[in-house]
């Protein structure tokens, strides 16, 4: 499969406000992307429909709620008031067949800021852009509270150490949960 040249985005719907900042800034660059036309439009859709199920559904919550996908496997991240409804935003996330891996990875009770949680994840999306050896596009994350989830794909051990380098350099990054895959690039 040959690689092609996309624009990097996601649905600012899926995202919550304090996450757009990150994803608008995002959205200018255009890269190499590790993933087909059809693994593209399959995550969009993914992302969208996860959003959309979430606004419908009354016992879950989107506001907080951070949906990162990348190869059709989907991270949940953010932030939740209980934990009855972190476990309600995953059976409502998980019920796409195409999703291959889900992780709930959010947060319960009262934590971060919106103001330093946009800051964080914005000057995250700076330094992996101007990280030499280290496809951003690749990658998805959302902070909250100092806490960073990153997801994605690098396409060595050395992208993905460098990647999670530079995240950790970053003032206010308390820790970093990887769920990055390293899947070396298609011939």
């Amino acid at each position: 499969m040959k690689r092609i040249l996309v624009l990097a985005f996601t649905v600012i719907a899926c995202t919550p406000a304090w996450g757009q900042l990150g994803i608008i800034s995002r959205a200018v660059t255009t890269t190499m992307d590790v993933r087909t036309k059809a693994e593209v439009t399959a995550d969009t859709e993914i992302s969208a429909l996860a959003a959309k199920r979430l606004l419908d559904d009354k016992k879950s919550e989107l506001l907080g709620v951070a949906v990162l996908v990348f190869a059709q496997h989907v991270v949940l991240a953010g932030a939740v008031k209980t934990p009855e409804v972190k476990k309600r935003v995953e059976e409502v996330a998980r019920q796409d067949k195409r999703i291959r891996s889900l992780k709930n990875e959010l947060l319960t009770g009262d934590v971060g800021s919106f103001a330093r949680d946009t800051a964080l994840e914005t000057e995250i999306n700076a330094n992996l852009t101007a990280a030499k050896g280290v496809g951003s596009v690749n990658m998805r994350w959302s902070a909250t509270g100092g806490r960073v989830v990153l997801m994605g794909v690098a396409q060595s051990q050395q992208e993905a150490d460098t990647a999670l380098k530079v995240i950790r350099g970053v003032k206010g990054v308390k820790t970093v949960v990887s769920h990055l895959r390293v899947v070396p690039p298609r011939k």
